[in-house]
């Protein structure tokens, strides 16, 4: 057999009885960390996404880089299962308007210093689809969640509401309060209510939604990384319950590099 393949015989036992290498035991060992990673994550962790997780969660007897990972993700066919964001090629129109007094600020040094909030349309049902908004508001140190709420239509009611809940979580803040210009946020009510807990309403410009992007990139996860890897909630309690856990999983389970690696929650103790 080995005049027939051209190799000695020496060759041939050595490949034979041949130990596999330190190197390809790491490598057994990440391709396995990464799998199971993305099976816990619904596919949608990316390559710099992997390498975070895989730090916070502290998966691998070795250090793995960000290049060492993208090798090994490329070399078995892994990659996120989430549609890419689309980008807005038309060139931006600036405007100068006092009232947007965040001025796309959004790195912040200490919690409470700036809070933002949005809606977003959300579905349920099966037989008859529903629809409704969901609320929710960030602290910009660590984009995280503080509260949200659910709601038949965006209303200064609702609006309120989930400010309410914030203020329970955070009863001694009083931030900078940013959004963009829906009917609930220019109401009377919603700035009366801001005004009675001492706190600065700042607006986005109409059309500029990068000016409040942090809240933005927030649906944008909420959408393509939770709900999207999930089927369709029956009943408008499925849906309470899914975003509570979507909430959960954001704020403690999901390691970001812009957080140094931590989840918005670990990442926004530091300043306690």
């Amino acid at each position: 057999m080995c005049q027939i393949a051209g190799i000695t015989r020496d060759a041939y036992y050595k490949w034979l009885y041949r130990k596999s290498s330190n190197y390809q035991a790491e490598q057994s060992e990440l391709l396995k960390a990464i799998l199971e990673l993305e099976e816990e994550h619904k596919w949608t962790l990316g390559y710099l996404a992997m390498t975070t997780q895989l730090a916070f969660e502290n998966k691998l007897s070795f250090k793995a880089g960000l290049k060492r990972v993208t090798n090994c993700m490329r070399n078995h066919g892994i990659r996120a299962n989430i549609r890419k964001r689309k980008h807005n090629r038309v060139k931006r129109h600036e405007e100068y308007i006092n009232d947007n007094l965040l001025n796309e600020q959004f790195d912040r040094q200490s919690k409470n210093e700036v809070w933002v909030t949005d809606t977003t349309e959300v579905l349920y049902g099966i037989d008859q689809v529903r629809k409704v908004r969901v609320h929710v508001v960030l602290d910009l140190y660590g984009r995280y969640a503080l509260s949200y709420n659910i709601s038949s239509t965006e209303t200064a009611v609702s609006a309120i509401e989930v400010f309410e809940r914030a203020f329970k979580v955070e009863p001694d803040a009083h931030p900078l309060i940013h959004t963009d210009r829906g009917s609930a946020y220019c109401s009377m009510a919603f700035n009366n209510y801001l005004a009675d807990q001492n706190c600065i309403h700042s607006m986005s410009h109409p059309g500029h939604p990068w000016e409040n992007s942090p809240m933005e990139r927030w649906w944008n996860d909420f959408k393509l990384i939770w709900l999207a890897k999930r089927s369709r909630p029956k009943t408008l309690t499925e849906l309470e319950q899914s975003v509570k856990e979507a909430i959960k999983y954001f704020n403690t389970q999901r390691a970001y590099t812009s957080k140094n690696g931590l989840t918005a929650e670990k990442f926004r103790a530091q300043a306690a």
